[in-house]
């Protein structure tokens, strides 16, 4: 196919050599920009080399990696696994290169005139090379990698000890007044009680939906130690090792080396915007406060509103407020008729052309492939896979992969973006096609945005795919779509009820669908803001009181509701400790720049296709310059 060198179907034995050759060709070519004399550097014998080896070798790299994800072989999937442990080891050790960030920084001070998007991806070489210790003595690499080492083995043991949380609660049906008859068939009898996992999937329910405040209230409490006094004390330690790794590359605290490259750059500019967010908030958040205070006044009487209240009143808002039921909606999102009225509305709105290929080789019977082509003059944009269906072995969650980037190579030919839409929908049953429930509807939604935005994207180098743009910037075009899930003329696009798919949702249902999503949105944010500000304290600041720092902060943030007693919230934050450390705040800052983007574009006029296309050619194609 034209542009596209993505490998799929590869066995065990293959993976293993194309790693082999990964590693080789990358070895070959920092050996050769490291022997490039200091005086003769220019941008083909130091930069080009490196843009032109991440062009090459990226789709080479996913090969190896997607098959973790998608193969139904144990063999490969375990071949790939390792294949990604040594790659990711190898590149490691390439950008902690100090001979190949001399000649890189070497360019920098010689003052070759290049372009703009050229300029940028030669101050990325140089933050990265720093980042990872290039300027580093020896003595303080080793100090960086024991660092890096003990971080990894806290991230570890505090993920493994929420897991290995097993502790039950056993309570009467009585204790359980409220939960739907389903639900408590689903629980284990005991001694006439029933035995309640302290797991989301069985605690949310009961947050949400049972009427005995002393149940909730004993659910929370337990389920907020998840982890124990040990993940506190990890915690802790965990933030205190960030500090001494981010002072060893030059910075004052973990949170400025974390948020360096993102758009607010420092930890300042976080801490304010989170004040600001929340106290634009309160006004809001305590109106709908004072709904649930009510509410609880109605049905429990006088008693003190807790935390433990607030799912559960949330819930009962909502069903005073709207007119929704959410197993009769299911019925009007048919898995064939989401995905083809989702295609359509992306087709619409943003000029593009999909054309599904048929007979080519795919990892499985299920996966479909489609080229995209621009409407109007017919260029070839990209290709997208979509692998949608559950089977086992497969990657539970609904995300994106990019298989190949848009890039220009050393020869004048471009490769074009390749993705795949990777999902677990319910398979078709006696020919029918099965339903999907509207929150995973939201989450297809979104995900195929981030594939539309890695295929609109035009840049001159690899690193500047969608997928791989700064972290605040890649949600903000699936956050701004996410808003068509929840608008008429687009959902009745993608509905059909399964009996008679020319019957669409009703626009009420679309309007309470709406009201849904809004309802409470001030006391959820708010939430949310506490959770970033606590990350942000910690890793700004030296031996914080984790416990005792979110319960000073809970009251001010949460309109004076303390933490629940008993509860250590610092035991059970998976985010803070892995993957979103010093950078939760990200999410909320996104949502606030597409909540502008809609509102200023988009929402008097939801398929507008000149907003659409200047939509995709200014902001998914060009932000790779932000």
């Amino acid at each position: 196919l034209p542009g596209f060198s993505v490998q799929v179907n590869l066995s065990a034995a293959e993976i293993k050599r194309l790693a082999d050759r990964i590693i080789a060709k990358s070895k070959e070519t920092y050996d050769a920009v490291a022997a490039v004399p200091l005086d003769k550097v220019n941008f083909a014998n130091a930069i080009a080399p490196l843009a032109e080896l991440d062009a090459q070798q990226f789709p080479l790299v996913q090969a190896c990696v997607l098959p973790r994800m998608v193969s139904p072989s144990e063999d490969i999937c375990r071949a790939s696994a390792e294949a990604e442990k040594r790659l990711d080891s190898h590149f490691l050790l390439c950008r902690q290169r100090e001979d190949v960030y001399r000649v890189v920084k070497a360019f920098t001070e010689r003052g070759e005139r290049i372009g703009p998007e050229a300029t940028r991806f030669v101050q990325y070489l140089v933050r990265e090379f720093e980042r990872n210790g290039a300027k580093l003595t020896q003595t303080k690499k080793k100090e960086m990698e024991k660092l890096k080492s003990l971080i990894d083995d806290l991230n570890l043991k505090y993920i493994q000890n929420m897991n290995d949380f097993t502790k039950f609660l056993l309570l009467s049906e009585e204790e359980l007044a409220g939960m739907p008859l389903e639900f408590l068939k689903d629980l284990e009898e005991t001694d006439g009680k029933r035995k309640v996992l302290l797991t989301g999937y069985y605690v949310t329910p009961i947050l949400e939906h049972c009427k005995v405040g002393s149940t909730r209230k004993q659910i929370a409490v337990a389920y907020g130690q998840k982890g124990g006094n040990q993940n506190v004390a990890i915690l802790e330690k965990l933030v205190q090792i960030r500090h001494r790794l981010a002072r060893l590359l030059g910075y004052s605290n973990y949170s400025d080396f974390a948020i360096e490259p993102r758009m607010p750059m420092t930890s300042r500019k976080v801490l304010e915007f989170l004040e600001e967010m929340s106290e634009q908030l309160s006004d809001l958040a305590n109106r709908e406060l004072t709904v649930l205070k009510e509410l609880k006044m109605k049905e429990e009487g006088d008693a003190q509103f807790g935390m433990e209240d607030l799912l559960y009143y949330m819930k009962r808002g909502e069903q005073h407020k709207v007119d929704l039921d959410i197993g009769e909606i299911k019925r009007y999102f048919p898995v064939k008729l989401v995905i083809s009225g989702m295609l359509k509305m992306f087709q619409d709105l943003f000029a593009l052309r999909f054309e599904e290929i048929k007979d080519v080789e795919v990892w499985h019977d299920t996966v479909r492939l489609f080229s995209v082509w621009d409407a109007s003059s017919s260029d070839l944009l990209g290709y997208f896979f979509l692998d949608i269906f559950s089977r086992e072995g497969k990657y539970d969650h609904t995300c994106v992969v990019a298989l190949q980037n848009g890039c220009m190579c050393s020869n004048g030919s471009r490769k074009v973006p390749v993705a795949v839409l990777l999902s677990q929908c319910p398979k078709e049953f006696d020919g029918n096609s099965a339903l999907l429930r509207f929150p995973e509807v939201v989450r297809i939604f979104h995900e195929f945005s981030h594939v539309v935005h890695h295929i609109s994207n035009r840049a001159t180098f690899s690193r500047f795919s969608s997928l791989r743009l700064e972290g605040d910037f890649a949600e903000i075009p699936s956050l701004l779509l996410e808003n068509w899930c929840y608008e008429s003329i687009s959902l009745k696009m993608m509905s059909g009820f399964y009996q008679d798919i020319t019957k669409s949702v009703s626009t009420e249902a679309c309007q309470s669908l709406k009201r849904r999503r809004d309802m409470f949105a001030g006391l959820k944010l708010k939430q949310e803001i506490l959770l970033c500000l606590v990350d942000q304290i910690i890793h700004t600041s030296e031996n914080v009181d984790i416990d005792e720092l979110i319960k000073d902060l809970h009251p001010k943030v949460i309109l004076g509701i303390p933490l629940l007693e008993g509860t250590s919230p610092a035991s059970c934050f998976p985010r803070i400790a892995v993957g979103y450390d010093a950078v939760c705040y990200s999410y909320i800052w996104s949502e606030v720049f597409a909540a502008d983007l809609f509102a200023t574009k988009f929402k008097d006029d939801l398929l507008n296709q000149h907003a659409g296309l200047r939509f995709r050619n200014k902001v998914l194609n060009e932000m790779m310059l932000f």
